[in-house]
């Protein structure tokens, strides 16, 4: 406990240090990065009404990121989560990962994990090769893209594609140095340019990714880490008839292939899933003098089919399929006003044989928002909004968020709002129909049709600094969650095979934090970044922290470029103890990185890293964490520009 404080204190101490320092720098306009997910049009960082971080395609390639879990692995307020069976989720200041929501370019992708056990099928719905950005908000966002925003919203932006033909091909691998198995392959290409100049365009990218299973050291019958095979890919077509005016239709399909072999109470057996998704849609933008009209239609569907060896009979396909239609207006009206009106209608249909009357359910949802940005003052910008959510089984949710984003100076800004978010009871959590013998057979789930939405409220204020040389900031946040789903046993408690649950609304939370982030161009060399959460959770339901959430994380990364074709970079990260239920807690730990870059010509880079360097095994150190690391890692890889 005293060496966690001090950590604390220490990690505080020299980001409050450097903030301050930083303060007093010279001012000079800041290099200014664009994003649009905080408030559906293109803002400056600075100026934007969240709290916001933006990891971009060097990073992705620089790190060899084969999802987004590993993409945002490194960024404040970010933690990298156990969802079971081998695979990852993605929690946003504590939240659950079921409060994430994810899109492509502002569209929603299919749904998977709160109704399929142990899904992290959102996290690689695109190639690495057709991403620009990826844009993180931290914090409710439902007052403009609807349920499900609880946490925050995770939307990849892919590329545009310019005004040349070009493209890139890349390629690498992996291998782990003390297990056998768990290496990887990963291809990706990607072409873009124009057709018709000026006129007609396209982008086309695609991967192929293969890594082993890796065997558990305590038993080589029992996976570590599953294996996969997958296979991606994305195009779009994009029509520009004048300056103004963009109409493209985009399409994305993937193939994922999981091996996984586990130890039941009496046998071994492998688990198989194959899971198909695609996504299709066609999108309109329309940006003028005195606003922006914005039109999505597409559709999303995912299938997943799991069989397992101990089975005589491949078990029955879950599929899921979102249709969404939406829209919005964005005026200008006078010079202190800009205002988005908008909604989006969705039908989500989910097909599961463990739905035992019709096999099948589906839900409705309807969504207005409302958003206006009135710049009161020259420095100061207020933000309110408010959509209406309805659902085909509740009266209308209403979630407001207010915002305010203060100029102190060119290179100085004050942020903070209070926002609200909810998420309607999935589509297996409400159906009466819905049962499922779980955990290996140990108990019963079922559906309950009388659940209440998932609610939050957020309050967060913060401080961020930004200049050439520098970006830092500082900010506090506290969530407060009702109505949280767990599934909670009536009958036969105990009793393998016996054992009944359902559904129910039982768990109110508390969630407290504080982030720290700075980054500094030390001299044109060498580059150093830091960042720092600290996480104060309570369940106030049974008065004990949540579980698997790290009071303490930072994240250190240390670039150098000695030669201008040459870049190295030391990333540290440090996990704080977490309480992992009645057993106590998981121990803090840390791991360190290395990656390096190298051009061997115009068009050609080599990238090279060596993760886990230390060989750090948490299997080793504690049996109470529930991810787990899979050892040290070489990884080699090069990259072809034309």
């Amino acid at each position: 406990m005293l060496r966690s404080k001090k950590a604390c204190l220490l990690y505080s101490g020299v980001a409050l240090a450097v903030l301050a320092s930083a303060a007093e720098a010279k001012e000079s306009a800041a290099l200014e990065t664009i994003v649009v997910t905080a408030s559906r049009h293109e803002t400056a960082l600075q100026l934007a009404p969240a709290s916001i971080t933006v990891v971009d395609r060097q990073e992705l390639q620089l790190r060899n990121a084969s999802d987004l879990a590993d993409a945002l692995t490194a960024e404040a307020g970010v933690a990298i989560t156990s969802v079971g069976q081998t695979r990852r989720g993605i929690s946003i200041r504590g939240m659950p990962v079921e409060h994430t929501l994810y899109l492509i370019d502002g569209r929603r992708i299919s749904s998977s994990n709160s109704v399929i056990a142990h899904s992290d099928f959102e996290l690689s719905w695109l190639p690495a090769s057709a991403i620009e950005q990826i844009e993180v908000v931290r914090g409710p966002m439902s007052s403009l893209y609807g349920a499900d925003a609880l946490g925050g919203v995770v939307n990849v932006i892919t590329r545009n594609p310019g005004n040349e033909v070009h493209g890139e091909l890349s390629t690498t691998a992996t291998s782990l140095d003390d297990y056998k198995g768990g290496g990887s392959r990963k291809t990706t290409f990607y072409v873009a340019g124009p057709l018709v100049q000026d006129t007609l365009s396209f982008t086309l990218g695609g991967e192929i990714f293969d890594r082993d299973s890796l065997a558990s050291p305590d038993d080589s019958q029992v996976s570590l880490i599953e294996g996969r095979e997958s296979h991606q890919g994305q195009g779009k077509l994009i029509w520009t008839p004048d300056d103004k005016q963009q109409l493209s239709l985009s399409y994305a399909a993937g193939k994922d292939d999981r091996t996984n072999h586990k130890a039941s109470r009496s046998s071994y057996y492998t688990s198989y899933d194959d899971i198909d998704r695609t996504q299709y849609g066609l999108s309109y933008q329309g940006d003028w003098q005195w606003g922006q009209l914005r039109f999505n239609a597409y559709q999303s569907n995912l299938e997943r089919i799991n069989s397992r060896t101990s089975e005589a009979e491949p078990r029955a396909p879950q599929k899921i399929e979102d249709q969404v239609v939406d829209g919005h207006i964005g005026l200008a009206l006078g010079s202190n006003h800009f205002v988005i009106a908008g909604g989006q209608f969705r039908q989500e249909t989910l097909t599961e044989a463990r739905l035992i009357n019709r096999g099948e359910t589906s839900a409705k949802h309807t969504n207005l928002f409302l958003q206006d940005e009135w710049q009161v003052t020259e420095p100061l910008m207020l933000v309110a909004g408010v959509a209406v959510d309805n659902h085909d089984d509740y009266a209308n949710e209403i979630s407001p968020r207010l915002y305010a984003v203060y100029q102190l100076s060119d290179t100085i800004t004050l942020k903070g709002g209070f926002g609200q978010g909810f998420r309607a009871p999935s589509l297996t959590e409400l159906s009466a129909d819905y049962q499922v013998l779980a955990a290996g057979g140990r108990f019963w789930v079922e559906g309950n049709p009388e659940l209440e939405p998932e609610r939050s409220k957020t309050y967060e204020g913060g401080i961020e600094y930004r200049d050439n040389d520098w970006a830092a900031s500082a900010r506090i946040f506290e969530n407060q969650l009702e109505n949280l789903v767990l599934s909670i046993c009536y009958t036969g408690c105990g009793i393998t095979g016996l054992e009944r649950r359902s559904y129910q609304n039982i768990d109110e939370s508390r969630i407290r934090g504080l982030e720290l982030a700075i980054e500094h161009q030390l001299n044109r060399s060498l580059e150093l970044s830091l960042n720092y959460t600290h996480l104060d959770t309570i369940d106030l339901g049974s008065d004990t922290p949540l579980q698997d959430r790290p009071e303490h994380s930072a994240n250190f990364n240390l670039a150098w470029s000695p030669l201008t074709v040459l870049q190295l970079r030391w990333r540290s990260e440090y996990i704080g103890k977490q309480y992992s239920g009645s057993a106590g807690y998981a121990p803090d730990y840390h791991l360190h990185h290395l990656d390096i870059s190298y051009q061997l010509a115009k068009n050609l880079t080599l990238f090279a890293g060596l993760e886990n360097i230390f060989d750090q095994q948490l299997e080793e150190k504690s049996t109470l964490y529930s991810g787990t690391e899979p050892g040290r890692e070489i990884r080699l890889g090069l990259s072809a520009a034309f």
